[in-house]
């Protein structure tokens, strides 16, 4: 799968209504890369996760705003091509507000996340999940899996794919489906659905399932 990541701006989210919402069980086993996988620590030693053996953490110049720091890295597949990216220290400016149209949200998957924890309280959680938009003129179709906190009303903003962290700040944890391995004549939403039942996607959702403390 290639992957290209969204940019990641201080205030940025995606502002969405949410009109339906179907969940689907646990996709099963992961790919035959099973057993023990390497760990990755944080270099401020705040976090940990494990991922594919043939995969690769790259750390990148740090995206944090909040004036206690954070980190950035990039974990890339065996042909270097991007899988997902993680993001510490982000301060958002989570304002919500009702869109002209509300947009269909489908998700596929969603797992929770006890080993990770928030000084701000919340619930975290796994989720792949995608939107689509009425007309192309409102915006192109996005299936993205990430690490989420429970916001309460605050999730009606839609794929805000962000969990807190600190009390000051929180961070991201994601990817995207670039559309790039859904079959000749498939939708973009149709080889979304169908990813969710990939050793790929079985070895994403593990490697950000394993995302934790380590304090």
């Amino acid at each position: 799968m290639r992957y290209r990541n969204t940019t990641l701006a201080a205030t940025t989210l995606l502002v969405l209504s949410m009109s339906s919402c179907a969940s689907s069980p646990d996709t099963g086993a992961p790919s035959d890369a099973g057993g023990d996988w390497p760990s990755y620590t944080t270099r401020d030693g705040a976090l940990a996760f494990e991922h594919h053996p043939n995969w690769t953490v790259e750390e990148i110049e740090p995206l944090a705003n909040d004036p206690a720091g954070g980190v950035s890295v990039q974990v890339n597949d065996a042909g270097g091509d991007l899988i997902a990216q993680l993001d510490t220290g982000i301060i958002t400016g989570l304002v919500c507000a009702d869109p002209d149209e509300a947009a269909q949200y489908t998700e596929y998957d969603s797992v929770p996340m006890p080993e990770l924890d928030s000084a701000q309280g919340t619930d975290q959680r796994f989720v792949y999940r995608s939107v689509a938009f009425s007309t192309p003129e409102r915006g192109e179709p996005l299936a993205t899996y990430a690490v989420i906190s429970e916001l309460g009303d605050r999730g009606e903003c839609g794929l805000f794919d962000f969990f807190t962290l600190t009390e000051s700040s929180g961070g991201r944890f994601a990817g995207r489906f670039s559309g790039e391995d859904a079959a000749p004549g498939q939708s973009y939403l149709d080889g979304a659905a169908a990813y969710g039942d990939s050793a790929e996607f079985r070895d994403v959702k593990r490697m950000l399932v394993s995302l934790r403390d380590m304090d």
